[in-house]
């Protein structure tokens, strides 16, 4: 049985285990928290709702609510949820507790913080003397029109309520009202931003601050009240509700529609001040005592934890044996020893890793001789030049060689031969580490073939070698022009280099299936089969004897490849010997921009 059997076979058994006690569990439990939260809320519901709209009301907003249904919830037992009108959640007790959100009732109870408008009768004025028990007239009021015309508003808004005529009047007495309610939450903003307090206001009833409250602070108190009473905006936004509510003149005191509008007025006009309405949504806390799930409980998932702890056992005590060999070859490795390898026994994923781990160790051990044969490599290319250099130095100082033109030619080009290796190695190590910049912009490849081609026609010409091109339409690439122009040249350079005297270049730009296709074709030497798979490595070349009658520095080709690997392309190699080589590279082909020819 393989590892992934026993460790699927084990995962089922737990898990097949923990539904069923976890069924058992939700069931039973959950029953049980249904009956408690249906109890609690019967209980607690009307002395939530009352709480929790006083706080709305007596601080005209909802932030600071979350301790209020923090402590709530806390002496109820229950999940509470405020939601707005458009269910976003304004304060969840669950969230605010650091514990999951529990589920809640469907239905939700309406609370408005809004202050209800108080009898707004006029008190009538004091008698001289006994009178008559007659029915008295009905008492004339101005129409809310007047009002909107003089703007009217409250005189004293904390003093006795006005009995006369104009301000003792029903709408006159709404819109005092509601004049308080607003003052009274800018005083005890005030209050709590001068004073450092936590105050709200101190009643839920007209003039809804307290004495004390007015007393604390008597800039405040004249801020907030010339702050309402000059809105005069304020003021007749409620007049004109009024006016256009009733329609007409509505002069007797007790004219129930008079005292609709009235109401509509003053819930108008305070529900600028107000905090919004908000749901309240009550359900069970979704936390569950370990004295919850019984006995039976305990003994089923001290069951399952025995189950899992033997069956970990088992395969950890299977596994352990491979895991430590695979530890120790790794530390072997990082120390250096690049020849280690793990022993392999059977078909398991275990097995499998330990044959990852050897294939990774190989790649590794190749990767270091890579860099030895590179360093090698190196050391020769860079001996054989400064040894003739040194050679001629010293046979010009001892006066054996004479010096003439010809002489210091062949030094200076030694040195730039020199030159020369440095730069493809500092090339080659900036594209390799990712380091080498590209300026990529839309170019033509047709114009960049051309360009090299006419670059190198006069090399081909002196080497006897015909060079012709084959590119009449446009092949645009998103490249640095370049890099491009380094790769052309490397390529028409080497094919130059290795053709016979009457031998013919052909270099082709094509677009084929969205992608441009650059060929330069020789019929030089070729290359023989064997080595064409080392044909982009650095420092090889065709010529064993690495012969530098034919110049290069053995990097040219390695360079290429990786510029247009860079650019997302690719670059193949085809040759036959004594017939020819062929270079393929292929890139990315993008859409003409405008006012490019297509």
């Amino acid at each position: 049985m393989s590892f992934r059997v026993r460790i699927f076979l084990l995962v089922m058994l737990v898990a097949v285990s923990a539904i069923g006690a976890t069924a058992w569990l939700t069931l039973n439990l959950t029953q049980r928290e249904v009956s408690g939260a249906l109890e609690a809320q019967s209980r607690h519901r009307a002395e939530i709702m009352q709480e929790i709209q006083r706080y709305g009301l007596t601080h005209g907003n909802w932030p600071g609510v979350n301790r209020l249904v923090t402590d709530l919830s806390d002496r109820t037992h229950l999940h509470i949820q405020l939601q707005t009108a458009d269910k976003q959640v304004l304060v969840d007790s669950d969230t605010e507790a650091r514990r999951p959100s529990g589920a809640v009732q469907a239905v939700g109870y309406d609370i408005d913080p809004q202050p209800g408008l108080e009898d707004s009768s006029p008190v009538p004025a004091a008698s001289p003397g006994p009178s008559v028990a007659e029915p008295a007239a009905p008492q004339a009021y101005p129409a809310p029109s007047v009002y909107r015309r003089i703007g009217l508003v409250p005189r004293d808004l904390f003093g006795p309520k006005p009995t006369d005529a104009l301000y003792g009047s029903p709408a006159a007495l709404a819109v005092r009202q509601a004049a308080q309610y607003r003052t009274g939450l800018v005083l005890v903003r005030c209050l709590n931003k001068t004073l450092g307090t936590e105050a709200a206001l101190g009643s839920t009833q007209p003039p809804y601050v307290t004495a004390k409250q007015r007393a604390q602070s008597p800039t405040c108190l004249k801020q907030a009240t010339a702050k309402v009473l000059g809105d005069k905006a304020w003021f007749l936004s409620y007049w004109d509700y009024l006016d256009n509510c009733t329609g007409q003149p509505r002069r007797l005191v007790g004219d129930p529609l008079g005292t609709k509008c009235i109401d509509g007025a003053f819930a108008d006009t305070v529900v600028t001040s107000s905090a919004v309405p908000v749901q309240l949504f009550l359900g069970a806390r979704g936390t569950v005592d370990i004295a919850d799930f019984g006995r039976p409980a305990i003994i089923g998932v001290a069951g399952l934890v025995m189950v899992a702890l033997i069956g970990t056992f088992l395969i950890a005590r299977q596994v352990s044996r491979p895991v430590r060999r695979l530890t120790g070859a790794s530390q072997m490795l990082a120390a250096g020893m690049l020849d280690v390898r793990v022993r392999i026994k059977g078909e398991s994923e275990l097995a499998r890793l330990a044959d990852s781990f050897n294939t990774m160790a190989g790649a590794l051990e190749q990767s270091e001789a890579r860099q030895r044969r590179l360093i090698a490599d190196v050391a020769h290319e860079m001996r054989t030049p400064l040894s003739n250099l040194r050679g001629y130095l010293e046979a010009l100082s001892d006066g054996v060689v004479q010096p003439s033109p010809e002489l210091f030619a062949s030094l200076h080009e030694e040195t730039l031969l020199q030159g020369r290796i440095l730069d493809d190695l500092q090339v080659l190590a900036l594209a390799e580490a990712g380091d080498l910049g590209y300026t990529k912009t839309p170019a033509d490849l047709s114009e960049l073939a051309a360009a090299a081609v006419t670059a190198h026609r006069a090399r081909a010409a002196e080497a006897g070698v015909t060079l012709e091109l084959d590119a009449p339409d446009e092949v645009w690439v998103e490249a640095d022009q370049d890099r491009l122009r380094q790769v052309l040249g490397n390529l028409l350079s080497n094919a130059i280099r290795y053709t016979d005297r009457d031998g013919h270049i052909a270099v082709r730009v094509a677009a084929e299936e969205g992608e441009a296709v650059l060929t330069v074709r020789d019929t030089g030497v070729g290359i023989a089969a064997g080595d064409l798979p080392h044909v982009f490595e650095r420092f090889w070349r065709a010529d064993k004897a690495r012969q530098r009658a034919t110049g290069g520095t053995g990097l040219g080709l390695t360079i290429a490849h990786r510029i247009i690997t860079d650019h997302a392309g690719r670059i193949e190699v085809t040759s036959q010997p004594h017939l020819g080589t062929t270079f393929t590279v292929r890139l990315p082909g993008v859409t003409p921009g405008p006012g490019r020819r297509s």
